[in-house]
C-alpha cells in the first residue's frame, strides 16, 4: 500500500500514513478552506488501509489548532479505526496536548467517549 505524505501549511497539518513503517501522525492546525478536499485522499486511505491493516494501529494526533468542519473529518477517521478495531486489531490513539491548552485535551476526551477507542493522551 502506497504512503500518504502531506506537508504542513499554514492552515493544514502534516500529514504521513504508511502502512509499511507503521506510521499514522497528524502535526500541526487543521483549518483547511476546503475541508472535503483536503480530507478526501486521507479519507481514502483509511477506508483502503481498514481492508487489510496491521496488527496494532498507533495513531498520533499533535495538534495545535483544529476547527469544527475538521473535527467532523476527525471523527469519521476514528470511525474507520474502530472498524478496525472491532475486527479484533489494537488500535491506540495517541493524543498530544500542551498542559495550558485545556481545550485540546477535553476535545480528546470527547473524541474518545465517541468512538469508544482506547486513547493515550500524552501531555507535552
Amino acid at each position: 500500500m502506497k504512503a500518504l505524505k502531506l506537508q504542513e501549511t499554514s492552515d493544514t497539518p502534516e500529514v504521513t500514513l504508511d502502512k509499511e513503517r507503521g506510521r499514522f501522525e497528524f502535526y500541526g492546525t487543521i483549518m483547511p478552506e476546503n475541508p472535503k478536499d483536503f480530507f478526501a485522499p486521507i479519507l481514502n486511505w483509511f477506508n483502503e488501509y481498514a481492508l487489510d491493516p496491521n496488527p496494532e494501529t498507533s495513531v498520533i494526533f499533535k495538534l495545535d489548532y483544529f476547527n469544527t468542519a475538521a473535527s467532523k473529518k476527525i471523527i469519521d477517521i476514528l470511525m474507520t479505526l474502530k472498524t478496525i478495531r472491532e475486527s479484533n486489531n489494537k488500535v491506540e490513539i495517541c493524543w498530544y496536548y500542551k498542559p495550558a491548552d485545556e481545550d485540546m485535551l477535553e476535545s480528546g476526551e470527547t473524541f474518545q467517549e465517541i468512538t469508544h477507542l482506547p486513547f493515550n493522551f500524552i501531555s507535552y
